[in-house]
């Protein structure tokens, strides 16, 4: 029986865990269904691109093995979705896995998405950095079970193709440069299948336009098959079909004349058509999203003069650096932002995070690091995961208010770089922080 990742994923996921992640996002059960169907094959389809040469697919060996992606995570789905260190280090994966894959595709990808879905930006990439390290930990298990090296992986991504293209939304594949290669070969197929029945035709000469008129829409019909699974210009397909009926036309112009002249040329100007009205559409598209984005940063940017900062705050400071045209190296430290002892639970009030989701929101290219310090009481190995956890739910609570979290990467350095002296009760309550800076 042939392998489907694609099946085999989706068979491990089930209500209880769209339940889970609807919660944690603030979504719809049904809603992250239908994104997680999107998201799924959209990643596969990266990981087919990154694995198409030898190289590549060495690159993805590496991260499987960096990474532990044997497969041991999908046994135990339930403790990751519904938040805490658990979710965290999963979406920080995630985020990680996303960023070598898509590079710049990525935002497009879940824009993309949300859009198909209904669900917000912030979300669908939310839920993007939790497939990640799903359809990783799936091929993890194959490669390991069958001991694949990197032309066995490659050879084996190969295979799975045609799943994702069948699986795809529609236009997916273009902002992947995702190759469905068995579609183009079905238009080939129908181009092929087109030139011997014109060529018969000709030699029977009869019903000589009744033949050519079918033919011709079967060209475009596949044409369009080939856009609408890949999101690919249909004209080059369009072209290759044409062009085998074209073939087989030239010996029936003795008989035919201008008529299947005429045929020919109604396909070409419909191809054309349709690639110019696709191309406009794309074009509006285009100006519509970034005027709202032009009206989206400006709404929030006036929104920030009602925002009553705290004198000394991360926010003001970061606000204020920002508007001054971020000059420097700076980074910011978090104020008044408690955690409860021992833990990565935000106590007390999240007003200063807050506040730091808003200016995030007023500077949209803006990308920043959240670090977690702590004391050097205890075990430095302990420290670290613990700042590192800290981080990761101050950069959970941003994404919740909003923000993109392929914006955030969320490190712990446990009792490094201490900003007072660990020899005082103040000194370490001092050390224990949380600070921002951007990422250049």
């Amino acid at each position: 029986m042939a392998i489907n990742l694609l099946e085999m994923l989706s068979s491990q996921m089930g209500g209880s865990q769209y339940s889970q992640i609807g919660k944690f996002l603030g979504a719809d059960e049904g809603v992250v269904k239908s994104a997680m169907g999107a998201a799924l094959p959209s990643i596969l389809g990266s990981v087919i691109n990154n694995g198409s040469s030898s190289t590549g697919a060495a690159g993805l060996i590496n991260m499987l093995n960096k990474g532990n992606f044997d497969g041991s995570m999908l046994d135990n789905l339930g403790g990751l979705f519904g938040g805490g260190n658990a979710t965290s280090s999963l979406m920080n994966s995630g985020s990680s896995i996303l960023s070598s894959l898509m590079g710049n595709k990525l935002g497009s990808v879940v824009d993309m998405i949300g859009s198909m879905t209904g669900m917000k930006k912030s979300s669908s990439s939310s839920l993007m950095s939790m497939a990640a390290p799903l359809v990783m930990s799936m091929l993890g298990r194959y490669v390991k079970n069958k001991a694949l090296d990197a032309s066995g992986l490659s050879s084996f991504l190969g295979t799975q193709k045609k799943h994702v293209a069948a699986a795809l939304p529609a236009g997916m594949g273009n902002i992947l440069g995702f190759d469905a290669g068995n579609i183009g070969s079905t238009v080939t197929n129908a181009a092929n299948t087109g030139r011997a029945a014109v060529a018969e035709t000709a030699n029977a000469g009869s019903g000589i336009l009744s033949k050519i008129l079918p033919l011709a829409l079967i060209a475009l019909l596949a044409g369009g098959a080939y856009w609408f699974f890949t999101g690919n210009n249909p004209t080059g397909a369009i072209s290759d079909a044409t062009s085998g009926i074209t073939e087989g036309a030239t010996n029936l112009a003795d008989k035919a004349g201008d008529m299947a002249g005429d045929a020919a040329n109604a396909v070409k100007d419909g191809a054309a058509a349709t690639a110019d009205a696709a191309g406009n559409m794309a074009d509006k598209a285009g100006e519509m999203a970034e005027g709202a984005l032009d009206a989206t940063t400006k709404a929030a940017r006036e929104a920030l003069g009602s925002i009553k900062f705290a004198a000394g705050s991360a926010g003001e400071k970061f606000s204020n650096f920002l508007a001054s045209g971020a000059e420097g190296d700076e980074s910011f430290r978090f104020k008044n932002l408690n955690f409860a002892v021992g833990s990565a639970d935000i106590s007390g009030e999240t007003t200063e995070v807050d506040n730091l989701a808003e200016v995030l929101k007023a500077y949209p290219d803006v990308k920043v690091q959240v670090a977690g310090y702590t004391d050097n009481t205890g075990n430095a190995e302990k420290n670290v995961t613990l700042s590192e956890a800290r981080a990761a739910s101050v950069m959970n609570h941003l994404v919740a208010k909003g923000i993109d979290a392929t914006r955030i990467t969320a490190k712990g350095f446990g009792a490094a770089n201490p900003a007072a002296s660990n020899d005082t009760a103040e000194g370490r309550a001092e050390n224990r922080r949380i600070e921002i800076s951007v990422v250049k």
